[in-house]
């Protein structure tokens, strides 16, 4: 079945006459009328009938007519969306982010991806790192922002972005509002509160600067989410461990740790060997080609108050 035998059929249906039905396709009657019986050859069975100067669609025609009718239109859209892709004005965008990144660091390279991309489609989706990886290998997402973990899978390829330091959060008025950093060994006296949440990095790097300190911290509370986190803390049930990139908290102080080793590093990624589209393309670009020193917070500066 060939799409512009579809074409006249549709228009006969419409028609009811074969002479305005060659003139709305641009074709000679006879070219027409031959690409009908075609037609129905090859669907077993006759259309359409003629009574006298009468044209009408028989019982098989009228079942035909609205799968025709489906077939038509979607090889026509996806016409239309090749030859967008073609062009370049149309561009569908899947982005993972770690879960305790903040969608802010995406802000200067969406506003530019959306000023250059006449159509611009962006999805966004939230998870831990292993499962980002997963969707993205699998095809589900073109790329991530991750915090990049000690081992990445190798159908992975990755471009480092920049270093971010862990910082404490605290009440306005904590004893931390006044250190310029504050020493991990000073949260054993606190009680420190963490989002229990699946691919969250504060609390793994908060047991593993504790470890390296050796220090026990008091039991700590949790919270579901770091909204919840950051209510307890303002209700004064404790601290809490965070990234200096991630937005002010109303009402907390940050304060970055001591420890050298407070940091993690962001990075993104997309799968290797495959091809990218054009969207994915330019984001990678502007993604590596930005300078994010803004967000590096090198040790000299401590990060302000909300």
């Amino acid at each position: 079945m060939e799409l512009f035998q579809v074409r006249y059929f549709l228009a006969l249906a419409k028609t009811l006459n074969f002479t305005r039905a060659a003139e709305a396709c641009n074709v000679s009657q006879p070219a027409l009328t031959r690409a009908i019986q075609r037609l129905e050859e090859e669907l077993g069975g006759a259309l359409l009938y003629r009574e006298r100067n009468l044209t009408q669609l028989t019982e098989l025609g009228k079942v035909m007519l609205p799968h025709l009718e489906t077939a038509f239109l979607a090889a026509e859209a996806a016409t239309a969306e090749a030859a967008a892709f073609k062009r370049r004005d149309v561009a569908t965008l899947r982005v993972g982010l770690g879960v305790t990144i903040s969608a802010d660091v995406l802000t200067p390279v969406l506003r530019e991806l959306e000023t250059r991309i006449s159509k611009f489609e962006l999805a966004l989706a939230e998870g831990a790192a292993a499962q980002l990886f997963d969707e993205i290998l699998d095809g589900g997402l073109d790329t991530g922002v991750v915090v990049e973990p000690e081992k990445l899978p190798e159908r992975l390829n990755r471009w480092p972005l920049f270093e971010d330091r862990y910082v404490v959060l605290c009440p306005a008025g904590h004893r931390f509002e006044s250190l310029a950093a504050v020493p991990t060994g000073a949260l054993a006296e606190e009680c420190v509160v963490l989002p229990v949440r699946r691919g969250c990095d504060f609390a793994e790097a908060f047991e593993r600067l504790c470890l390296s300190a050796g220090i026990k911290p008091r039991t700590r509370q949790a919270g579901s989410s770091e909204d919840h986190v950051a209510s307890m803390v303002r209700a004064g049930l404790g601290v809490t461990i965070s990234a200096a990139h991630r937005p002010a908290v109303a009402g907390l102080v940050a304060r970055p740790l001591a420890d050298p080793d407070a940091r993690r590093r962001i990075t993104v990624v997309a799968a290797a060997g495959r091809q990218h589209g054009h969207g994915l393309a330019l984001f990678l670009k502007l993604m590596r080609a930005r300078d994010w020193s803004a967000l590096a917070s090198p040790a000299s500066s401590p990060p302000s108050t909300a």
